[in-house]
């Protein structure tokens, strides 16, 4: 297996975007302040494989995954990142398990590189 793509995540599952306290969300527009995140960990693509090391272990293989998508949904909403997403966007990978789970990968103040590994995964399942 060879590393294509690694860095540092943070993510939540979509049921943890829902269920969040959204009387907090004016926070995430402080300096300082993440955007919305349940995990931290790090994250490792290979030509089969998403690995993402933290509290928890997660492996999804590439054939698991329904869509990828970037950019802002109804879920995961611009409320929720400084600068309503102005310089960089959420990955949200869509699992045939019906599951989403949205990845800010190598999140500086001004950039992530989400549309790096967006482009990669994309290349990868073409």
């Amino acid at each position: 297996m060879n590393t294509i793509l690694s860095g540092k995540v943070i993510w939540a599952y979509s049921r943890e975007v829902l269920e969040r306290n959204s009387s907090k969300d004016i926070g995430f527009h402080f300096t300082g302040i993440a955007p919305f995140h349940t995990h931290t960990g790090e994250i490792t693509l290979t030509n089969t494989t998403i690995i993402i090391l933290g509290e928890e272990e997660i492996n999804i293989s590439l054939n698991d995954l329904e869509s990828v998508y970037l950019g802002f949904d109804e879920v995961y909403t611009r409320n929720l990142v400084k600068n309503f997403g102005l310089f960089w966007q959420p990955l949200r990978l869509d699992l045939q398990s019906s599951e989403k789970i949205y990845l800010i990968i190598d999140l500086t103040m001004f950039s992530s590189k989400t549309q790096l590994w967006f482009d990669t995964i994309k290349e990868i399942l073409s």
